[in-house]
């Protein structure tokens, strides 16, 4: 059991490097957190699921790449904001992709932030931040 003082965030990223970054982003920010990594759309539906049922507790954050495999960033975002446990989570879109159909989703879903994975490693960890500001530490 984890000491009710530690966020859970959820991540939804398939690429290994990017979880890689992901945590190095949370981790220059010193946040107390515990990463719970999606590698799919399916394993994240699976999650929403279990949160619904009562066998799993909402994460503080999720952090969502619309690219995943077996199902869409956009369609389990939809998921989130129709779960009755999960629907306020603040959720970040990260993603390599800048188009106007993608930052239109996230806008309709209401995503709390939309951050296009720069390729500077820099810039990479800005993420903490927005992290750290989201949930309000």
């Amino acid at each position: 059991m984890q000491p009710e003082h530690v966020s859970q965030i959820l991540l939804a990223e398939d690429n290994p490097g990017d979880v890689y970054l992901v945590r190095d982003a949370l981790e220059a920010e010193h946040l107390d957190f515990a990463l719970i990594v999606k590698n799919d759309g399916e394993q994240m539906l699976k999650f929403i699921a279990a949160v619904e049922a009562g066998q799993a507790s909402c994460p503080g954050i999720v952090l969502l790449d619309l690219n995943l495999p077996k199902y869409s960033g956009a369609f389990l975002l939809q998921k989130l904001r129709e779960s009755g446990a999960c629907a306020n989570v603040p959720v970040v879109i990260v993603t390599s992709s800048d188009s106007q159909k993608d930052r239109q989703i996230a806008i309709r879903f209401h995503a709390a932030a939309y951050f296009r994975k720069p390729t500077d490693y820099d810039e990479f960890m800005r993420l903490g931040g927005i992290v750290r500001e989201l949930l309000d530490l």
